[in-house]
């Protein structure tokens, strides 16, 4: 028993020919495009995992610094902040976001520190009494995360680009 199969690639030609016709504008505002919703997305997930400072009554303290400074000191919405004041840099075939806090503290805050037992910190008004405070990795289980959720968005948005530029 033998069986032939065939196909005709017509159609499968026409697609190939629109893939090849897509402008390389079209393309790279595409991975911008993804690339600052995964950016505003990792940040919103880093933004709600951040820490507040609470200071008692009358300190004249207010907590949050260390929060605002992902958006560079702004109270603003992590997306706004992506799409209208962060830059994406195309280095070869890799497009590249930074995210970053320029708090000088939040490295601490992000990956643990020790400090000194019995040593008076006046802004807290206490004497410290463990060697060694834990970080909160708010950053790193953030960007986990979103890898984890990636494979997702991706696939919708290249269906979206797909259908849009090529019906």
């Amino acid at each position: 028993m033998s069986l032939i199969a065939i196909w005709d690639t017509k159609e499968l030609d026409k697609y190939i020919d629109k893939l090849k016709g897509l402008a390389e504008e079209e393309v790279q505002k595409f991975c911008e495009d993804t690339l600052k919703e995964i950016a505003a997305r990792t940040l919103a997930k880093i933004i709600a995992r951040t820490p507040v400072g609470v200071y008692p009554p009358g300190s004249g303290k207010v907590g949050g610094t260390l929060r605002r400074g992902w958006t560079a000191g702004e109270d603003m919405d992590p997306y706004e902040y992506i799409y209208d004041h962060v830059e994406v840099v195309k280095k070869g075939r890799v497009y590249q976001i930074i995210i970053s806090n320029l708090v000088e503290y939040a490295s601490y805050v992000e990956y643990g520190h020790r400090q000194n037992v019995g040593q008076y910190v006046p802004a807290i008004g206490k004497r410290l009494k463990e060697p060694f405070v834990e970080g909160e990795f708010m950053m790193t289980v953030s960007v986990d995360e979103m890898q984890n959720e990636l494979p997702a968005l991706l696939e919708k948005k290249m269906n979206d680009f797909i259908k849009e530029h090529l019906k």
